[in-house]
C-alpha cells in the first residue's frame, strides 16, 4: 500500500454548502451507482432532486446541520440493511458501510483542495441522512 502525505492545509474556513454538497453527490454516485448512465438515471435524479442546505430544506429535521439528504426517492438510506440469498448462501450488506466510504471521499476532496474542515454523517431517521461538520 502506497502512503501519500497529507495535502498541506491552505483554507481554514469551511468551504460551502454546495461544495460539500457536489461531493457527497460525487461520492453517492460512485458508492451506489454502477456506472451505466441508463441504469444510474433514477439516482443521478435523486441526488439532484434530494439533497438540500439543512437550513433550506423542506423537512427542517435537522437544520443546525449543513446538509440534508432525503433517502426517499432514489437515494438509498444509511440505516438500510440489504438481506438476500445468492449461490445457496445468506448475505448481509450494510448501507452504513458505504455511507462510511462516502464520508472518507468527501474528507478525501476537501483535504485535495487545502481545507482543514472535515464532515460526518448522521442517519436522522429512516428516510433522512443529516451532514454536520466534524
Amino acid at each position: 500500500m502506497i502512503t501519500l502525505p497529507k495535502p498541506p492545509i491552505t483554507k481554514y474556513k469551511n468551504p460551502s454548502w454546495r461544495t460539500v454538497a457536489n461531493h457527497y453527490r460525487d461520492g453517492l454516485q460512485q458508492a451506489f451507482g454502477c456506472g451505466d448512465p441508463e441504469m444510474d438515471e433514477y439516482l443521478v435524479k435523486a441526488l439532484k432532486r434530494d439533497v438540500h442546505r439543512a437550513s433550506e430544506a423542506p423537512g427542517q429535521w435537522s437544520p443546525e446541520s449543513t446538509l440534508e439528504i432525503y433517502c426517499e426517492g432514489g437515494i438509498p438510506n444509511a440505516t438500510d440493511i440489504n438481506e438476500f440469498e445468492w449461490e445457496g448462501k445468506y448475505h448481509c450488506s450494510y448501507n452504513a458501510d458505504k455511507w462510511y466510504k462516502v464520508d472518507q471521499y468527501v474528507n478525501q476532496a476537501l483535504a485535495l483542495e487545502g481545507y482543514a474542515a472535515r464532515v460526518y454523517h448522521e442517519p436522522y431517521n429512516n428516510a433522512v441522512v443529516n451532514i454536520h461538520w466534524s
